[in-house]
């Protein structure tokens, strides 16, 4: 089929959105209906001729007029949309929306296609953004509470006589009801408990202190306005205990030995020294962290762009799609992990989009940063990194190549935060390849 230039109308409409009104030569259109007349050819028969031999005016009465044009504008309006896009030089965010006018013989092929486009982008003054780093020191008091977890992580449980205490771990049910309803604990499970208000509701805490093994109780507690299921926050629930054994933690002593049992040292001044270490790397990867986090904010927030929707739908998609690969990587199927929750896949949907519109702003920005900035990737490293994430699967080559698409942006946009990272470093320190 000839290739010829064609002609492209832009209209921008609201919304980063384009009309193309693409126009297509005579010419081309008689070349492409010859083209369909060929192959509607191969899927009949004609009598007297082999299958794909017989003339086009016998195929075109054969078939009708209507079956060619639909032919013809199936395969040659998607050709020429394509062409339309890369002679325009436009980015499209979103699949188009087609109108075709009607196919002829020796005249040309007019259509519209409406798409969405990569907004305009406006980074301000980009290049005068600047984080301050923070330094967190590690502190003798932190370096002994380091030492405690230690001491707690090899510490033995130990069967006592006496009403349970704060810090206890107890053998016991416990089951939480809102009505007849059943929201928290099992009816005949046995448990562990340790009563620890930090990572247990302190209200349950409290109405639990104070029994021994072999003891009940029925108590009211009203949940905190932060609980995970929604319509149960600040609702009042009854929980029923019974306490079968109350345990405590006897910890080892904190002398030598406890290096020892750790496996850090033999002394308890090397434990400390081990642990002073550990605290002080995780201080520094944490002010990089923070570091890191609040320069992408600051850049994503000084951005201005107006976010197409269909970016947010899509990015909302990309989103559950990944929650529910995490859940199946666990056996757990999305349906059920909404009962668990409490939840609808609408209120899922909702409760994303902000971060969704946030995610990407940023990603818009870190765009437009390497366009600015002209960062630009290795080849090689993108075929290396697409290798990494289809290991194992077997693609077609249009398939590979969204791949490689997908691979060549994300080590865009890295190369792009590293820059950043640079920019609001003032010096360029702190910034690890």
């Amino acid at each position: 089929m000839p290739v010829s230039q064609i002609d492209v109308a832009v209209e921008r409409k609201p919304g980063s959105q384009l009309e193309l009104r693409v126009t297509a030569p005579a010419g081309e259109v008689d070349a492409a209906i010859d083209e369909s007349l060929r192959r509607l050819a191969g899927r009949i028969r004609i009598p007297g001729f082999r299958p794909g031999k017989a003339p086009g005016p016998m195929v075109e009465r054969a078939v009708g007029w209507d079956a060619v044009r639909h032919e013809t504008v199936d395969r040659l309006v998607p050709e020429l949309y394509r062409r339309a896009v890369e002679q325009e030089g436009v980015e499209p965010v979103s699949d188009p929306q087609v109108d075709v006018q009607t196919l002829e013989r020796e005249k040309p092929l007019v259509f519209t296609a409406t798409i969405t486009v990569k907004p305009v982008i406006d980074l301000g003054d980009y290049r005068s953004l600047r984080v301050e780093r923070s330094h967190t020191d590690v502190t003798e008091a932190n370096v002994d509470d380091a030492v405690e977890e230690v001491r707690r992580r090899h510490a033995t449980l130990r069967d006592v006589d006496r009403p349970a205490q704060a810090g206890d771990v107890l053998r016991c049910t416990l089951v939480m009801r809102h009505g007849d309803e059943v929201v928290g604990g099992e009816e005949t499970g046995e448990r562990d408990l340790e009563l620890d208000r930090e990572t247990i509701i302190p209200a349950i805490v409290d109405g639990i202190i104070g029994l021994s093994g072999g003891a009940e109780r029925s108590f009211e507690v009203t949940l905190p306005g932060d609980y995970p299921r929604e319509e149960l926050r600040n609702t009042t629930v009854t929980v029923d205990v019974r306490v079968l054994t109350v345990r405590e933690r006897e910890l080892p002593p904190l002398d030598d030995s406890l290096a020892e049992l750790d496996g850090h040292g033999t002394t308890l001044d090397e434990l400390r020294t081990v642990q002073r270490e550990r605290l002080e790397r995780e201080a520094e990867d944490s002010d990089r962290d923070r570091f890191e986090q609040q320069a992408l904010s600051a850049l994503r927030d000084s951005v201005r762009v107006d976010v197409p929707q269909v970016m947010v739908e899509r990015e909302i998609e990309r989103q559950l799609a990944d929650l529910e690969y995490r859940l199946a990587a666990i056996g757990i199927p999305l349906d059920k992990y909404l009962e668990l929750s409490g939840q609808t896949i609408e209120k899922l949907r909702g409760d994303r989009r902000e971060p969704a519109v946030q995610r990407v702003r940023l990603d818009l920005a870190l765009d437009q940063l390497a366009t600015e900035e002209g960062v630009e990737v290795d080849e090689q490293q993108v075929e290396q990194e697409a290798r990494r994430i289809s290991e194992g699967q077997r693609l077609s080559a249009s398939q590979r190549q969204r791949l490689e698409d997908a691979a060549r942006r994300d080590l865009v946009r890295r190369a792009a935060a590293l820059r950043l990272l640079e920019i609001a470093g003032g010096d360029g320190g702190f910034v690890q390849t």
